[in-house]
């Protein structure tokens, strides 16, 4: 098939005889396609090729039909300032979807080496800042979201037949990462009876390589690691909503240890939580009130974090499920933005209790079905509601079979967690109130937010770079993509195009025509 050529530099007229005749070459070559019987798929792939070019002929048929945005010889802008004409055109690129596009356009500054005021035709087609359109932008985050910026781009390339910069990509990526910060700290409110009966609020912290000189700005591991290189903690914080769900002790432990269930048991279904939200956060810097500035923590702005969204969501009377691991720091932290009690309820997350219980087995245990049957036993009963008792019976079982050295420091490491965080434990009162006891979100959010994306082999990030990126993943994986994109070009065109009213009554010459 023969291809038209672009033609950004012709008259409207001239585009407008290129589309058609884009359009009459596709058509006769699938009428020659049908009558020789070429496959679905290649007809497909020339058809593609074709609606590329015709887009590509229609977005300069566009610009053409601007005109040069020629306002007069200077214009009053919204800061009362008069702004001049300039001398001649200046040419403008940009890049769509479909390819480059050039067009020329008159801007207009209040004096010689004066900041640009208005750039005509861009403030009328409402243009982003960046040379790559808006679509373009969305389209390499959705793809770079997931993937090696690399290869995201040789994708996108592959779809439509060009090759995209993966330095802009990125650059598109920090610009949507710092405007996603802004939307994830002032989300949608959920409309009124869509929620949950319980609220619930978890965090946890996940590493992130770092460049070597960023991550010095960060905590690392509050648990020494023999190796931690430059991985800094990100917190992961989340906040959602889901109804009560009655279980047993049985029912728990029959899951954790994979039991088949019976032929004939009702198998009830599990209720769903309801407009999670979930971000990371880095330390951040911010005013100390005497000049100065003064490091936050990671894990204050993401409790802080939370506390919004509390504040944002939560009903009267309504339970605040505080749910998480065992990380002190995480839990006095979120103690400063909640005090717990009757209606905020601390929950450990059973699975990091019950891991404890699997090391406790390993102490006492040789064989794989003995250490099974023993856990299995403990767990039990910790879920009735028997903490205490398992504490004293590990200690006492210590002192029986004569456990000494590290085996015996393992031990009291155990017992010692279990007991402080025994007010955290109560597991038989919360499943007889339905309350959740597994932090499946939020070690699903450290996964698939964080590692997925974050931690792949070799990759090394600045501290910005990383802060973006997770950014724009929370609003990717959210239910306020589509929300979030039209805020962020809202935005953006509100401070690109400032003067963007004085082209309300603008009509080019050749569109009056």
């Amino acid at each position: 098939m023969k291809i038209v050529e672009s033609a950004q530099h012709c008259n409207p007229e001239q585009i407008a005889r290129n589309m058609s005749s884009i359009v009459d070459q596709l058509k006769s070559c699938v009428e020659s396609a049908a009558i020789s019987g070429e496959s679905f798929d290649s007809v497909e792939r020339m058809t593609l090729n074709s609606v590329l070019q015709i887009g590509h002929q229609a977005l300069d048929l566009l610009l053409a039909l601007q005109g040069d945005g020629d306002l007069g010889e200077e214009v009053h802008t919204a800061e009362d300032k008069i702004a001049q004409r300039s001398q001649a055109t200046s040419t403008t690129k940009l890049r769509s979807i479909f390819g480059e596009h050039t067009f020329e356009q008159f801007t207009y500054a209040s004096g010689k080496n004066k900041p640009i005021s208005l750039r005509s035709v861009s403030a009328r087609l409402s243009l982003p800042r960046s040379r790559w359109s808006f679509l373009l932008q969305e389209f390499s985050q959705m793809l770079g979201v997931d993937q090696a910026y690399e290869q995201a781009m040789k994708n996108l390339g592959k779809i439509f037949g060009a090759n995209f910069s993966v330095d802009t990509a990125e650059r598109v990526n920090g610009n949507m990462g710092r405007s996603a910060g802004e939307f994830l700290a002032n989300l949608p409110i959920p409309e009124t009876g869509s929620e949950g009966k319980l609220l619930v609020a978890t965090a946890d912290c996940k590493g992130v390589p770092l460049v070597k000189n960023d991550s010095r700005k960060v905590a690392a591991f509050e648990t020494a690691k023999k190796n931690p290189g430059n991985r800094r903690m990100a917190t992961v914080t989340s906040v959602y909503s889901v109804d009560q769900h009655v279980r047993t002790a049985e029912d728990i432990t029959a899951a954790l240890f994979r039991d088949q269930p019976a032929e004939n048991a009702a198998k009830r279904p599990r209720p769903k939580p309801q407009h999670k939200n979930t971000t990371a956060h880095f330390p951040e810097l911010a005013e100390d009130g005497e000049g100065g500035e003064l490091a936050i923590s990671g894990i204050h702005v993401g409790m802080a974090w939370i506390a919004e969204q509390v504040l944002a969501r939560r009903r009267p009377g309504q339970v605040l499920i505080a749910l998480m691991d065992g990380q002190e720091s995480l839990w006095k932290t979120m103690q400063t933005h909640f005090g717990f009690g009757a209606r905020t309820v601390p929950i450990l997350d059973i699975l990091h209790a019950l891991a404890y219980v699997w090391e406790a087995a390993n102490l006492f245990e040789k064989e794989d079905a003995s250490r099974r049957a023993f856990t299995r036993e403990r767990l039990l009963k910790i879920l009735r509601g028997e903490l205490t008792g398992v504490i004293q019976g590990l200690r006492s079982l210590g002192t029986r079979r004569g456990l000494r050295g590290e085996k015996l420091k393992s031990l009291v490491r155990v017992c010692g967690y279990l007991e402080k965080n025994s007010d955290r434990m109560r597991y038989d009162e919360y499943l007889r109130r339905g309350y959740p006891i597994a932090s499946g979100v939020i070690e699903g959010a450290c996964r698939h937010l964080v590692k997925d994306r974050m931690e792949r082999s070799g990759m090394r990030w600045t501290l910005e770079g990383a802060r973006s990126m997770l950014n724009v993943r929370a609003a990717f994986q959210s239910d306020h993509w589509r929300v979030f994109v039209d805020w962020h070009m809202k935005n953006e065109i509100t401070q690109t195009h400032s003067n963007r009213s004085l082209l309300d009554d603008y009509t080019s010459p050749t569109l009056a025509c």
